[in-house]
């Protein structure tokens, strides 16, 4: 009995131990496992540092490389301006051996010695600017590092990098760019000062042979002396197109070719266009038309000038190359939702191009079967410049031909309506006298005088003449004239500084009509003397309708008979 029931003890003591044994041999296991993933994530750790480490290393050798090797100024400074990094590129032109020199140092420690006070204030204003914005502040200055007067040009660009990191600045060395720049003015000055130069040298005498030859046309001549004039005249009107076409595309080369837009009638512009040629191509033999869509505008804003002498060119090089048959001038619109497009042709009947130099056509100096037209008058630059005018104009001109039936040349021009009516201010012509006008003309060339007195004897007026800007306001202070009319290029005192002292001679000199004489035809010599108190300008060659439309606009009422 006593056996039995140490045997159950024992049974019941070995089941509990052996349920201990179980519990315990699970804990060991978990355990296990903890100190297994413990010593995993160990190593893991520590594989994860040496790898960010290798990673921290090798992105500092790439910052310290591209800080090293960078050829632009690059600065990052804190938002209380103290230096963060830089490029190399700063400390070689600071002449620093490291960075560790400036790191920390407030940027007026260190650009106060290179900066000029004004450049120094606009990079402070600048840095402020860029502190609360989103974008980039740019500013330019001229920026001595050298300490030698031998400043040179940079662009700065401010950057926020975030709310807390500070301020990138970026500056980049455009003093090459400058220096070419600059040297490309004063090339495109001298070519401008040359222009002008040659335009009132070759204008002036041309001034005198057609005012002269106008004026001898006018007396009394015999039959055969009348046709030497006419010679004269003719000739020197394909002289005064062939200098204009020169002066036209040097002007187009000097970038000095002016677009102009105004109000216009364009039926008014067809109008002197059919007036100008119907007459000659009639003596021709030559049938010339008009095809207008009912569908043009009445009134259009742009540039009429450049338009009718591109239309102008057109049809006239039609007139020498059309030996028989006709030409007709088409025009139309094209519309659509964004643009408007007036269209004009130019189409002959006659010898037509070689498809091989239709590519040349619209270069200058060119001109095709030059054998075959060797007797047609030009400079091959009429063609070029129409290309430029169109294109300045926002057009464009291109030709289509068939060799020996004919040629169409067509236009495609932008176009806005004009918001007001125009009434036509073309050149009145009506004959009229003005016995009493007082008039003055200065100017310093002989000749140039003796034409206008010879012009202005026309309207039965007797000016008075001077030689220099003294003689004219001795004469203003003395005399209440009704125009005075002002050479330009004059010794000593020019024009503009001539009609500058005769403004403040009197109230009445203050008013009176001061009329620029000018050879000068350059781009913004108009603004310049209206600019500077003259009130109209009479270029050189000085035609007679426009001497006529001049006094008629500019002299009182009551002396105009």
């Amino acid at each position: 009995m006593d056996s039995a029931n140490n045997l159950n003890t024992v049974t019941d003591e070995n089941a509990a131990l052996r349920k201990e044994i179980g519990k315990l041999s699970r804990e060991l296991r978990l355990t296990k496992g903890q100190l297994d993933r413990a010593i995993n994530s160990a190593e893991a750790n520590e594989a994860l540092g040496i790898t960010l480490r290798m990673a921290n290393n090798m992105q500092k050798a790439y910052t310290d490389l591209l800080l090293e090797s960078c050829p632009n100024v690059i600065i990052l400074l804190d938002l209380q301006g103290r230096f963060v990094l830089s490029t190399k590129s700063l400390l070689d032109l600071i002449n620093v051996p490291n960075f560790d020199y400036i790191k920390n140092l407030y940027y007026q420690d260190i650009f106060s010695k290179y900066f000029s006070e004004e450049s120094l204030r606009t990079f402070s204003e600048s840095l402020e600017k860029a502190s609360i914005s989103d974008g980039s502040i740019l500013f330019d200055a001229w920026i001595d590092f050298s300490g030698s007067n031998n400043s040179h040009y940079y662009s700065l660009e401010l950057s926020r990098v975030d709310a807390k990191n500070g301020i990138i600045i970026v500056m980049t060395d455009l003093t090459g760019f400058m220096i070419e720049k600059q040297r490309a003015e004063t090339a495109n000055n001298a070519k401008s000062e040359f222009l002008a130069a040659v335009s009132h040298e070759l204008r002036t005498p041309m001034n005198a042979i057609i005012g002269m030859s106008s004026a001898l046309k006018r007396s009394l001549l015999s039959p055969e002396h009348t046709k030497y004039v006419t010679d004269i005249q003719n000739a020197s009107e394909s002289l005064m197109s062939i200098i204009d076409d020169i002066l036209d595309f040097s002007k187009i080369e000097a970038d000095k070719m002016d677009v102009i837009d105004i109000d216009y009638s364009i039926k008014i512009t067809f109008e002197k266009l059919h007036s100008m040629f119907s007459t000659v191509f009639r003596q021709k033999k030559l049938n010339l038309s008009f095809d207008i869509s009912p569908d043009m505008p009445v009134f259009v804003y742009g540039d009429e000038k450049r338009l009718r002498q591109v239309l102008t060119n057109l049809l006239s090089n039609a007139y020498k190359y059309t030996p028989s048959g006709s030409v007709v001038f088409s025009a139309w619109c094209e519309r659509s939702e964004s643009e408007s497009y007036m269209r004009f042709d130019v189409k002959d009947s006659g010898i037509g191009i070689r498809e091989e130099d239709i590519e040349k056509l619209f270069k200058p100096f060119e001109q095709l079967d030059v054998r075959k037209n060797r007797n047609i008058v030009g400079t091959g630059l009429g063609l070029a410049i129409c290309y430029n005018l169109c294109r300045i104009m926002g057009g464009e001109i291109w030709v289509t031909s068939v060799y020996g039936k004919g040629t169409t040349f067509s236009v495609k021009l932008p176009f806005n309506e004009a918001f007001n009516s125009v009434i036509d201010e073309d050149i009145k012509v009506t004959p009229f006298i003005a016995p009493d006008a007082k008039i003055l003309v200065v100017d310093d060339i002989d000749i140039n005088l003796s034409v206008a007195e010879v012009l202005l004897e026309s309207f039965e007026i007797k000016p008075n003449l001077v030689q220099s800007g003294v003689e004219a306001i001795n004469l203003a202070k003395e005399t209440e004239y009704d125009i005075i009319f002002m050479d330009h290029m004059m010794p000593e005192m020019d024009g503009i500084e001539t009609t500058i002292n005769i403004r403040n001679l009197s109230r009445y000199n203050n008013k009176v009509p001061i009329i620029a004489l000018t050879a000068n035809v350059i781009k913004g010599t108009d603004e310049m003397f209206l600019n500077n108190k003259m009130n109209d300008i009479l270029p050189k060659p000085i035609n007679l309708d426009e001497l006529n439309y001049c006094l008629r606009k500019w002299l009182p009422k009551n002396k105009i008979h």
